[in-house]
């Protein structure tokens, strides 16, 4: 099992940030940041910090458990 998973953790990882970034990608063809207004780009600022945060907590904590 944990040879499985430390073949595949990268895919588990990348799965969910392909799925923010497509959703980004849509909403910004949509014309999220077309308006030019500032509360909007603090909205999509503050989702990628947030969504990066998350992700490197995931990682360090994965690799934490892989080690140990």
């Amino acid at each position: 099992m944990n040879s499985l998973l430390k073949r595949i953790w990268f895919i588990l990882i990348l799965l969910p940030v392909a799925l923010f970034i497509s959703f980004l990608d849509q909403k910004i063809i949509a014309g999220f940041l077309a308006e030019n207004e500032i509360p909007e780009h603090y909205l999509f600022i503050g989702s990628l910090v947030v969504v990066i945060s998350i992700l490197i907590f995931i990682v360090l904590r994965f690799d934490k458990k892989l080690n140990s």
